[in-house]
C-alpha cells in the first residue's frame, strides 16, 4: 500500500497534529462521496435511508462480534443487504418509501440490541462506531474513502442522469430494477463506510445537509449537485478549523454538523429575503 506521508508533510502547513491532518484529508474524501449521495437520496424523498443504514451498524456490529466474523466486514455485508431489502420493500412490497425505512430502522435496531443483550461485553465499543470521531479516522479509512470515491465517480459518469430521472418519473423507463437495486447498494455502502469512518452522527449529517441547503438554492439539476459538493467540502474543512480555535474547542464532529446548519439556515433566509423581494 502507498505511504500517505507524503501529502500529510504538504498538509503541514494547515495543521501541525497529525491527527488533524488525517481527519483533514478524511473529511474532504468523504465529502467526495457523501454529497452526490445525498442529492440523490433528497431527490428520491428517502432522507432517513442513510440515518437508517448507518444505525444497522448496530446489527452488523453485533452480528459480526456473535459469529466472529471481522466487525467491520458484517457491518459493510449487512448494510448492503439492508440498502436492497428496502429498495425491495418499496418496489415489490407496495410500501411507502418512508413507511419501509422505519419499518428496518426499528428492526435493526432492535436485532442490535438484542445480540448486544447477549453478550454485554461486546457493547464497549459501540460508542466508536455509532457516534465516532473524525479525529481517530486511521490510513485504513482513508483508503476506503478513497476507493468509496472512484466508485462514485464511476457510477456519477455513467448513470447519474438516470438515477436522478427515476426518481422525477418513477413509472418511465428509467426505473427499471435494476437502476433502483443500484441507488440502494450504493447509498448503503456510502452509508455504511461514511459511518466506519466518522460515526452515525457526521455522516448522516454530511449526508443530507448540504444537499438540503442545495436544494434551496440550486435552480437547474446541475446546480443541485455542485452547490451540494460545495456545501459539503466547506462545512466539513471550517468545522474542522472552528473546532481546533481556543476559543470554540469543541468535538470535531459536532462542530462540523453544526457549521452545515448554520448554512441551511443562512440559505433558507436567503430565500425568505428574495423571495419577498
Amino acid at each position: 500500500m502507498l505511504s500517505l506521508e507524503p501529502l500529510y508533510s504538504l498538509l503541514g502547513a494547515f495543521y501541525e497534529p497529525m491527527f488533524m491532518r488525517r481527519a483533514m484529508v478524511g473529511l474532504f474524501l468523504l465529502s467526495l462521496a457523501v454529497s452526490g449521495a445525498g442529492v440523490l437520496a433528497l431527490s428520491r424523498r428517502m432522507a432517513f435511508f442513510p440515518d437508517t443504514v448507518g444505525h444497522s451498524a448496530l446489527a452488523g456490529l453485533a452480528i459480526g462480534l456473535t459469529v466472529g466474523l471481522d466487525p467491520r466486514l458484517s457491518v459493510v455485508v449487512f448494510g448492503l443487504f439492508l440498502g436492497m431489502f428496502i429498495v425491495f420493500l418499496t418496489r415489490k412490497a407496495k410500501i411507502s418509501s418512508d413507511a419501509s425505512l422505519a419499518l428496518v430502522f426499528s428492526g435493526a435496531v432492535a436485532l442490535g440490541l438484542a445480540l448486544i443483550s447477549r453478550q454485554p461485553r461486546n457493547a464497549a465499543g459501540l460508542n466508536r462506531w455509532l457516534l465516532g470521531d473524525v479525529l481517530t479516522v486511521g490510513d485504513g479509512e482513508i483508503w476506503a474513502l478513497l476507493v468509496l470515491d472512484i466508485l462514485a465517480l464511476v457510477i456519477f459518469a455513467w448513470h447519474y442522469n438516470r438515477l436522478i430521472l427515476s426518481s422525477v418519473f418513477p413509472a418511465g423507463l428509467a426505473s427499471r430494477a435494476w437502476v433502483d437495486y443500484l441507488f440502494g447498494v450504493f447509498l448503503a455502502l456510502v452509508s455504511v463506510l461514511a459511518v466506519q469512518a466518522v460515526g452515525v452522527l457526521l455522516a448522516t449529517a454530511l449526508l443530507v445537509t448540504p444537499a438540503a441547503t442545495s436544494r434551496i438554492l440550486a435552480k437547474t439539476g446541475r446546480s443541485f449537485f455542485w452547490l451540494a459538493l460545495f456545501f459539503s467540502l466547506v462545512s466539513g474543512q471550517l468545522g474542522l478549523w472552528l473546532s481546533f480555535q481556543p476559543g470554540v474547542n469543541a468535538s470535531a464532529g459536532a462542530t462540523v454538523v453544526l457549521t452545515s446548519l448554520f448554512f441551511l439556515a443562512l440559505a433558507a433566509l436567503y430565500r425568505k429575503l428574495v423571495g419577498r423581494v
